[in-house]
């Protein structure tokens, strides 16, 4: 179960990017899953939701303890005082770029979110023309807006709760756990190690597009891997 609440909050991380900033709340009604409050927030020249890119501004609580009102009022306090901070957490993401289109395309499988997708590679395909500006160097900024407009526009019948997950697993592209931007470099060339290792050791494992076992080594090479 989930529901974001809109603060009338916007902020620019580019002039033509207006983002509405909010509060995401989730809470399981099984009881396995904690409850959750995160930075919520919508691009709105494309309505792409976004959640839990900034670790600090994350509360949770376990439905083993009492419910704590406290805690939702600091998360409000915390989403409302800092469009500074996430303002700046995205200009940042900006600077950081990959290889090329293709290396976008792996960090976006990496992250597991083409499990929610019915064609995952041209579905992600399609969201990465949308949001790159140039695919020879696309931001981590713009491939994770590609893959918050798959999760927002090419899922259907996915229960909000585990699209919260995709979102979630997203959010380690602007976010690696301690309050900072992780480095395009970094970021790309784990994805491209993974997805080579997959091919060499998967017994049954096929390239997710015609031409991928050479773009690989061209990343490899560019990547120095």
């Amino acid at each position: 179960m989930s529901a974001s609440l809109n603060f009338d909050e916007e902020i620019y991380p580019s002039e033509d990017d207006p983002i509405d900033l909010g509060l995401k709340v989730q809470s399981g009604h099984s009881g396995f899953h904690a409850l959750k409050y995160d930075i919520g927030a919508e691009r709105q020249v494309c309505s792409n939701g976004m959640m839990a890119f900034v670790s600090d501004l994350h509360f949770q609580q376990t439905h083993g303890e009492p419910f704590q009102p406290g805690l939702a009022y600091n998360a409000v306090d915390a989403v409302v005082e800092s469009p500074e901070v996430v303002e700046d957490r995205l200009e940042k993401a900006q600077e950081q770029e990959l290889v090329n289109r293709d290396e976008a395309l792996l960090v976006l499988m990496d992250t597991g979110i083409d499990q929610y997708l019915e064609q995952p590679v041209p579905d992600l395909i399609n969201a990465l023309q949308s949001e790159v500006d140039d695919p020879d160097s696309p931001t981590l900024y713009e491939t994770y807006n590609a893959g918050t407009r798959a999760l927002t526009h090419y899922t259907d019948g996915i229960p909000d709760y585990d699209l919260d997950q995709g979102f979630e697993a997203l959010s380690n592209l602007l976010e690696n756990g301690n309050s900072e931007v992780p480095e395009g470099n970094k970021v790309g060339s784990q994805a491209v190690s993974r997805r080579s290792l997959q091919l060499i050791e998967g017994d049954d494992v096929e390239p997710y597009w015609d031409g991928e076992i050479e773009s690989l080594r061209e990343l490899r090479n560019a990547r120095e891997l």
